[in-house]
């Protein structure tokens, strides 16, 4: 595609400005499963977004093909498609603004099909190996994708970017008499040949064998520890209530304003884009803002919310580098990105300790179902173990947690400091709290 020839016809055309955007991403995938590979797939997809401004209304068009002879055609299409809307929002394509340099990329290597078969085989017969409890190795799979990113307008923007991941992910099962159980885990792979695949394996069997013969439990209101992977799935669920889209619509559950205490003084919740200890790191939004760290909350105290361009000038503020897109088809949302709760000090062995006698909640199912985003309110399957004297007792299924999270989070009294950002983008530590509704026999 010719950019510089697409965004002139445009602006000869009528449009006060115009902006496209490229997403380019590179994709391997192998996965094994009992004693062979079972697949091998690659891919590569390029796709292109435009957007112009016309009468002070915004037009988008998403296009896989990049031939320039449909250029008069789609920027037609997109003309008429601009007579059509209604809304009176302010829309803005960005002028070029200048970011802070990033830390240098990670450096990958890419391995070879003989290693990555090689260590599926290995880390397959580790793991059958660990316990006769273990009966089978579900899946493991390699992927290693890279993605890059072009914007240009009008204005003279032109900014790239290029994010490499490389991960390993493996599930097992296994059982004891009649009960089977099952789980899986990911890794973050720089370097294939450095990977510890007995530290992998001891983890995920050790995850799945705990799971073992758990137990229900009675009814009542407990003492609860969110562990890091619990919370981190509550919390990626209900962080879009800090997008200024939903709260400037009125439908985030966020009632209070900015300077209010919202969650316990032991909170605070940080979104940076940036964030060097992240495994994707971006300078600048999808609209060509700069990226930088913000605070979100503080001590429990709401401090700010997210915005993209448009959300922001319907609330009378700047952006704050929130406005990215799901996919190079998608229209630009606010969305957090490397959001998480700050982490503390102790570690989910103190956090035990102190607690005496609870319940550890390490994972939850049916969150899309059981969370009413408005109120917050929630009931969720969930599983753990149950902690005696501060120490871990048995496992426990087959109960229910409900609670409302902002409520849920004014009661937090510590925050561990178990964070790992690992693949997420949104991570938390684990979190103590006083008290929380556990519905079992």
């Amino acid at each position: 595609m010719n950019k510089q020839a697409w965004i002139d016809y445009a602006i000869k055309e009528g449009f006060e400005s115009f902006e496209i955007y490229e997403s380019s991403s590179a994709e391997r995938t192998l996965s094994w499963f009992q004693g062979q590979r079972d697949s091998f797939v690659t891919s590569a997809v390029t796709g292109f977004s435009l957007r112009g401004i016309i009468n002070g209304k915004m037009a988008n068009m998403a296009l896989e093909n990049d031939d320039d002879n449909l250029m008069e055609d789609v920027i037609g299409s997109m003309k008429e498609q601009a007579e059509s809307i209604t809304a009176e929002d302010i829309n803005v394509i960005r002028h070029p603004m200048d970011a802070e340099t990033l830390p240098k990329a990670d450096t990958w290597i890419v391995p070879e099909i003989p290693q990555i078969i090689q260590t599926m085989k290995q880390l397959e017969q580790k793991l059958l190996a660990y316990d006769q409890r273990i009966i089978q190795v579900t899946t493991i799979e390699w992927n290693e994708q890279t993605v890059k990113r072009e914007i240009v307008n009008s204005y003279g923007m032109n900014i790239h970017d290029e994010n490499v991941v490389q991960v390993l992910v493996a599930g097992a099962a296994a059982k004891e008499g009649d009960d089977i159980k099952d789980d899986y885990h990911f890794e973050v792979v720089h370097d294939l040949s450095q990977m510890d695949q007995d530290a992998f394996a001891k983890e995920l069997a050790d995850s799945v064998l705990e799971k073992l013969n758990a137990t229900s439990m009675k009814s009542n209101t407990y003492p609860v520890i969110f562990e890091s992977k619990a919370m981190t799935s509550l919390f990626q669920a209900l962080v879009p209530m800090f997008s200024g889209e939903l709260v400037s619509k009125g439908i985030s559950p966020l009632k209070a304003s900015v300077g209010e205490k919202i969650f316990a003084d032991c909170i605070t919740i940080i979104d940076d884009p940036s964030n060097p200890d992240a495994l994707i790191r971006m300078a600048y939004d999808d609209e060509g803002c700069p990226t930088k760290r913000k605070v979100l909350v503080e001590n429990g105290v709401l401090k700010m919310i997210l915005q993209n361009s448009k959300s922001a000038a319907r609330m009378g503020t700047a952006s704050t580098g929130n406005g990215f897109k799901g996919s190079y088809a998608s229209a630009v949302d606010v969305s957090p990105m490397n959001c998480c709760i700050e982490k503390g000090e102790k570690s989910l062995k103190e956090l035990c300790e102190d607690m005496k006698d609870g319940l550890v909640i390490t994972s939850l199912q049916g969150l899309h179902a059981g969370i009413r985003f408005i109120t917050t309110d929630f009931s969720l399957q969930c599983s753990g173990y149950w902690v005696k004297d501060g120490k871990k007792d048995h496992s426990v299924t087959l109960i229910t947690v409900a609670a409302n999270f902002m409520e849920l989070m004014k009661n937090a009294y510590a925050v561990g400091n178990d964070l790992e950002w690992k693949h997420h983008s949104i991570v938390c530590p684990s979190i103590a709290f006083k008290g929380c509704a556990i519905s079992g026999e």
